[in-house]
């Protein structure tokens, strides 16, 4: 069995570690989760291939870019799709999530609380709206209860970790209103017994901001 550590900041917010922790938890595997503050960031940037954080050891090798190290679980775990167009699928949705959690980044970044306030609500109003009525589209379409094929995939638990540990913690879930098939996707993979279990860890070790 490989030994795992993966790195990210000690903050409360998961950020983009978490899909490599939740595609773990799933698995069963166990590794390292090393949280290190921000006051040693100078120090570890540059261990880092591309003075980035998430990075995965993997018995001592390093792996960067958060979708890369996930996408690289879920191959070895069986996650990640049933043949070659189902990986495909499962890559497609999983980079959707990458460009949203770029295109949150931005109000994220902003300092004045009264912009940021206007960004995250144009955010919302345009990006996750719009978002929101693709992915409904599709779902409806595979017709199964999941993103790709008849099973789970990280494709799944990448929305998961984004429309629920993220946007229902900051927003609250009205934005899931006229959208049955998303919001039965998240509740599936929320009462998955190993995603129950970590979650429950997670939020009374590490709670979220608001």
């Amino acid at each position: 069995m490989p030994v795992y550590k993966l790195r990210y900041f000690n903050n409360p917010r998961r950020g983009r570690a978490e899909l490599t922790r939740l595609i773990l938890h799933q698995a069963g595997v166990e590794f390292e989760d090393i949280r290190f503050p921000h006051s040693e960031w100078p120090a570890i940037k540059p261990t880092t291939p591309f003075g980035q954080v998430p990075v995965l050891e993997v018995d001592g090798q390093v792996l960067a870019q958060s979708n890369t190290i996930a996408r690289y679980l879920a191959r070895k775990y069986g996650l990640a799709g049933k043949n070659d167009w189902e990986q495909a699928l499962a890559d497609m949705y999983a980079d959707n999530i990458h460009d949203l959690l770029n295109a949150a980044a931005v109000p994220f970044m902003e300092k004045d609380p009264v912009k940021q306030k206007e960004m995250y609500e144009k955010f919302m109003a345009e990006t996750i709206a719009n978002h929101v009525v693709l992915i409904e589209k599709q779902l409806s379409k595979n017709d199964t209860g999941y993103l790709v094929g008849n099973d789970l995939t990280w494709a799944d638990l990448a929305y998961y970790a984004y429309f629920s540990d993220f946007l229902e913690v900051k927003f609250g879930g009205a934005f899931l209103k006229d959208a049955p098939r998303l919001k039965a996707l998240i509740d599936r993979v929320k009462a998955l017994p190993n995603i129950k279990k970590w979650t429950e860890f997670r939020n009374s070790t590490y709670p979220e901001e608001n």
